[in-house]
């Protein structure tokens, strides 16, 4: 997060950078509190990365001008900025985690906590997660992995920088190349790799170095140093920055591909904020308000508080949390980000010497840093976990070589092949056997085990899944879009006698019924007409409330048991239900679609499974992919509903 002043505390201050930094904040705190109302608050931090690299440039140039930059000054200034309130911050998370999480997303808390406090976080989860998946809203930490790409920014530019005002080249063409280098970067992966590019430094540098050209575009950060404008241009530059960024804010959503092209959009609207003349009605009437000016200085602490009391809460609630606790949640983050100001910010960044403030801060850092590598090499101290559940401390399941990842199963990792290989579909067999194509996502993907155990020698598979896309016609983002065009091509040419649909209905944007059989009907309609003999969709797999394994061992904290419960009512998310109940009445009755329910074969009155043989293997070891047992449990429930007689 860009360092901001107070008012009055440098000379040329511009109170409408800290109205912008507070709009970018409000809209970051909104999406992760209230999606449905901003679903598009995450480019908030886009509008950060512009401001920081307007700031730092401004400081570097203005210095190097001067002939007073030093590399020691300037990483004690940034240290003093960034150290304070986020070393409180993983402190205090650390201690929650304590109570709150289970032994191995503690594990997991304390990596991200190292690599947080060794600003690589953004590495790390790159690794692990995808921003906008369900179980990211269980990563206390996953917001900071915006200062990992920002510290990597300030590792590297001002070296740079340096070099090239030492060698005479001219530093505003530096900025636009490396700046449009980085951007066409970005544009390249976002649509090959979203995760990559949404994580990785070099594609994220272009939108720091919009800020940094803006810096030397308009010699400097200081009001005084904005060229004066005609009025009614600047007051159009700045009305149509603020449209760029509420456009963005309200017309993208979790399901765009980000950042790509769609980056641009809150990077120019910051872009052109910041460049109109400060004097501006807008800077005066909005930006420059006081409670806005306020919020901007303490939105650093804000942006770092704000998601761990949300993820916590969601943790703790096993599910989602009510609309007035988040509320709430809310107004305690703006209550620490002012505390953390006042009582942690300010003293160590203006009242204390640097000398005395780095050996406070460098060891605080240091054991933060520590403490989470020591939590992560203990495996999140598994003894905390008590019986009989203790077996689900570090539950988990090697999903990876049954589902076939990377060859009939597509996540998008390097060296996969474009399409799918041969070998996804089974040869034929003599006597022949009929054909049945398994279509979806990573969900259908972990369907196979059981189906090929159930339908050995009964029929033939073909599978085709790619993670995160559902079997829908014209899916809305891409690789989806062009892979399933390709399936579709693959199945006119196969014309099998079955095409099995199943996914994860149930996403953020699925809510509605009617949504998913929108959806759903032109890809049945495409089916039949390239010649496929039946239709099957599988109705939604049980969606608990949090990962299976977690989920025991918090009731177990609640209410102890003696035995592992094989079934629980209460703790799925009741959209799932909807979803089945409608989509059993749409397709009832229907003779080219054949429907069956995942729900009526995992669940009943008494609740659904945790488990079917031994509680030693669980239906699922996160929140809905179907463990072994259970996919060859739904899997049979398949196949006897081809198998059974059909009307006449």
């Amino acid at each position: 997060m860009a360092a901001g002043a107070a008012p009055g505390a440098a000379p040329g201050y511009r109170a409408d950078v800290d109205g912008l930094r507070a709009i970018a904040v409000l809209a970051v705190v909104a999406y992760h509190a209230f999606p449905r109302l901003v679903p598009g608050g995450f480019v908030g931090v886009d509008v950060f990365f512009v401001i920081s690299g307007f700031l730092i440039t401004g400081i570097l140039r203005d210095g190097l001008a001067a002939g007073t930059f030093g590399f020691g000054g300037f990483y004690v200034r940034r240290i003093r900025r960034l150290f304070p309130a986020l070393v409180v911050v993983l402190a205090a998370c650390l201690v929650a985690g304590w109570w709150l999480l289970v032994p191995a997303d503690y594990a997991a808390l304390g990596r991200h906590a190292a690599t947080s406090a060794g600003f690589v976080a953004n590495l790390a989860f790159w690794h692990d997660t995808d921003y906008f998946a369900a179980a990211a809203e269980t990563l206390p930490l996953l917001h900071l992995w915006s200062l990992g790409v920002e510290e990597q920014f300030y590792l590297l530019w001002p070296p740079l920088l340096v070099l090239a005002s030492m060698r005479g080249v001219d530093t505003r063409r530096l900025v636009l190349v490396a700046g449009l280098l980085s951007l066409a970067y970005c544009l390249w992966l976002s649509p090959r790799d979203a995760s990559a590019a949404f994580y990785l430094p070099f594609t994220r540098f272009w939108e720091l170095l919009a800020g940094a050209w803006l810096a030397h575009r308009l010699g400097g950060t200081a009001a005084t140093a904005v060229p004066q404008r005609p009025r009614l241009v600047a007051e159009l530059a700045a009305f149509a920055g603020l449209a760029l960024i509420i456009a963005a804010c309200v017309g993208l959503s979790d399901q765009s591909t980000f950042p790509g092209w769609r980056a641009l959009l809150p990077v120019a609207g910051a872009t052109l904020l910041i460049a109109a003349v400060p004097a501006t009605r807008l800077a005066q009437r909005l930006l420059s308000l006081r409670a806005l000016v306020w919020i901007g200085l303490v939105s650093y602490p804000l942006y770092l508080w704000h998601w761990p009391l949300l993820s916590f809460a969601r943790i703790h609630a096993t599910g989602e949390v009510a609309p007035g606790l988040r509320l709430a949640l809310v107004a305690l983050a703006v209550l620490l980000a002012g505390l953390t100001w006042w009582l942690v910010e300010r003293p160590l960044r203006h009242r204390m010497r640097a000398r005395r403030a780095l050996g406070l801060l460098l060891p605080a850092m240091a054991m933060v840093l520590v403490a989470g590598l020591a939590l992560w090499a203990l495996q999140g101290v598994a003894s905390r976990a008590g019986e009989p559940v203790r077996q689900y401390a570090n539950y988990g399941y090697d999903w990876r070589a049954p589902s076939r990842e990377g060859t009939c199963s597509l996540v998008g990792a390097p060296g996969e092949p474009a399409e799918f290989p041969d070998e996804c579909v089974d040869a034929p067999t003599s006597p022949p056997r009929p054909l049945l194509v398994l279509w979806g996502d990573s969900h259908s993907a972990l369907l196979y085990p059981g189906m090929r155990e159930v339908a050995d020698g009964r029929l033939r598979l073909a599978q085709f899944t790619r993670s995160g896309c559902r079997p829908y016609v014209d899916p809305r983002k891409e690789p989806c879009r062009s892979d399933n065009a390709r399936v579709l091509q693959r199945i006119a040419a196969l014309r099998p006698d079955y095409v099995l649909l199943f996914a994860y209905w149930n996403g953020r944007e699925y809510r509605d019924p009617a949504q998913v059989l929108a959806d759903l009907e032109p890809g049945i309609a495409a089916l039949h007409a390239s010649g496929v003999g039946q239709v099957v969709v599988l109705g939604p797999a049980p969606r608990w409330r949090a990962w299976l394994p977690a989920l025991l061992v918090q009731r177990h904290a609640r209410e102890p048991f003696l035995q592992v419960p094989q079934r629980l009512r209460g703790e799925t998310v009741p959209e799932v239900h909807a979803l089945d109940a409608a989509l059993r009445t749409a397709f009832s009755g229907r003779d080219d679609v054949t429907y069956v329910s995942a729900l009526a074969t995992l669940c009943d009155l008494r609740g659904c499974l945790t488990y079917i043989d031994t509680p030693a293997e669980l239906t699922t070891w996160d929140y809905g992919h179907l463990g072994p047992r259970a996919s060859a449990l739904v899997a049979s429930a398949v196949v006897e509903a081809l198998e059974a007689p059909r009307r006449p």
